[in-house]
């Protein structure tokens, strides 16, 4: 079942947008993302390790982390 979270959302420009949660619905909004999903804090550790190990690259855009897939 979902939760349905309070948010203000703020136009800035017509491209961004800005939305603010209070203190108390942070933790239900990662989760809501899935930010506490065992996958997704695996890929957090396996991302870790390749930068430690200094097996990176610089991107300036996400999007070209789609084109190169």
């Amino acid at each position: 079942m979902q939760k349905t979270l309070p948010a203000e959302l703020k136009k800035i420009s017509r491209d961004r947008i800005r939305f603010e949660i209070t203190k108390d619905n942070y933790e239900s909004f990662c989760n809501a993302v899935g930010l506490y999903k065992k996958e997704f804090i695996e890929s957090l550790k396996k991302s870790e390790a390749d930068h430690r190990a200094g097996r990176i690259t610089k991107r300036k855009f996400l999007l070209e982390i789609c084109e190169n897939a």
